[in-house]
């Protein structure tokens, strides 16, 4: 009888430290994936060339919102090393890439009309601070 109860805590503290760990491990890569802050951001239009502008990011989360320095608001989402987020402006373009640290990159496509390309960005600051870089979009 007492064998079984020492063996039914063991059991019972095992699970606890498997949680335990599992928890540690999820807030580990919540701060890995935070987004917030300033981004120097760059990109090539196939179609249109090349174009740089700074972005603020704020992430809640996994869902981000943001905003560029050309007047664009933009909303998307970050599930581990994954993001994907639309401009809400011009081709309302939608951006698929991966996130690794201070910087981040894809694809991106227009949703309204024939237009993709690649784009980049690094993060410069936790700040979420626009800076006064100039940008032009497809569609303006």
């Amino acid at each position: 009888m007492i064998n079984r109860i020492k063996l039914g805590v063991m059991v019972l503290l095992a699970v606890f430290a498997l949680v335990y760990v599992s928890e540690v491990r999820a807030v580990d890569v919540e701060k890995k994936s935070n987004l917030t802050g300033t981004w120097a951001a760059s990109g090539t239009w196939v179609d249109w060339g090349p174009w740089s502008e700074t972005w603020t990011i704020k992430q809640k989360g996994k869902k981000i919102t943001g905003s560029s320095n050309a007047g664009y608001d933009f909303k998307g989402k970050v599930k581990g090393s994954k993001i994907n987020f639309q401009i809400l402006a011009g081709c309302y373009p939608k951006y698929t890439g991966t996130v690794s640290n201070n910087s981040m990159n894809g694809t991106m496509e227009c949703t309204n009309q024939s237009g993709s390309g690649t784009w980049m960005a690094t993060k410069t600051t936790d700040a979420p601070e626009v800076s006064g870089a100039s940008s032009a979009g497809p569609g303006e």
